[in-house]
């Protein structure tokens, strides 16, 4: 079994179970009237139900598919901001311990300069997690803002951009003609930075189909509330027997089951909101700062 397939149950339950409830409620209620008022007064034709359930199943599924696809490349996005930031931080600390590749700089200060770098990285790594939750103007306490203030970021703009700004503008007035591969190197990690920041933005800032997410909204609740009509009552051991009554969990599942799926392509369509389906970028950039403070505390 795969070690997460019980908290997917829990999860999934916790995100059926208003479903289930809802819909056996409106089985009982539909099933109580049509028992009141006449057997099979309002069913319909089963064909009928068959032909527009496989519609919606069709088109729920090719839904799924597309807001699957878009979480599965949000999580590659923060993938790939793990494995750059590892490698952008480890050059630091191989490049800033060569002093050949600096101009006139004490040893000393070239590692309090990378340890600076790095910990610049791990506010930038904070901050895209921030923003990714919405959270644009976070709090910062002293320490962070003496950072801030000796690479003159601007808090008042883009924070992400105005740390990317200052890292390039530090490396390239800090490493020396003789060292044009080394700098020129980590400036293409920051590209990558910047690539990687660029695809985030792009799937946090682009909905998800708005009018599609609205019809599919309307064909499920209109298809749910219909399935009483195509299923009716069980007509098992005449009408005193009691089975007819097994049309409730019939509808319950088939019902909740529609329901959850279309709850569900909403949950995953929204990757990097704070919801069980979400992409955990809190724990990944959590691991990424780890990282780098191994690295950083190699300086010490």
């Amino acid at each position: 079994m795969i070690k997460t397939e019980k908290q997917g149950l829990l999860q999934l339950l916790k995100i059926a179970l208003p479903f289930i409830i809802i819909t056996t409620v409106y089985a009982v209620l539909v099933l109580s009237i049509e028992e009141y008022f006449g057997d099979h007064i309002y069913k319909t034709s089963g064909q009928i139900g068959s032909v527009f359930g496989l519609a919606v199943a069709f088109f729920l599924g090719f839904r799924m598919n597309s807001a699957y696809d878009r979480w599965w490349e949000a999580r590659k996005i923060f993938g790939e901001l793990t494995n750059n930031t590892r490698s952008f931080v480890a050059k630091i600390y191989a490049y800033y311990g060569n002093s050949e590749n600096f101009k006139d700089i004490e040893q000393a200060d070239l590692k309090l300069q990378a340890e600076k770098l790095i910990r610049l990285t791990i506010l930038y790594i904070r901050q895209l997690k921030n923003e990714m939750h919405n959270n644009f103007k976070p709090s910062f306490n002293e320490q962070e803002l003496e950072l801030f203030s000796a690479f003159k970021i601007n808090i008042e703009n883009k924070i992400s951009n105005e740390i990317l700004v200052a890292i390039t503008k530090t490396l390239e007035s800090d490493f020396s003609s003789r060292a044009n591969i080394e700098k020129s190197d980590l400036m293409q990690q920051i590209n990558r930075f910047y690539d990687t920041q660029g695809k985030a933005e792009r799937i946090k800032n682009t909905p998800f189909l708005m009018i599609y997410s609205a019809f599919t909204k309307i064909i499920v609740g209109f298809y749910v509330i219909l399935i009483p009509l195509f299923i009716g009552d069980i007509d098992l051991g005449g009408e005193n027997s009691g089975f007819e009554f097994l049309a409730i969990p019939v509808m319950v599942i088939i019902s909740s089951a529609f329901l959850t799926i279309n709850k569900l392509t909403n949950l995953f369509a929204e990757p990097f909101s704070e919801n069980k389906t979400s992409v955990t970028i809190d724990k990944i950039c959590k691991t990424i700062e780890q990282n780098c403070n191994e690295v950083m505390n190699k300086l010490k």
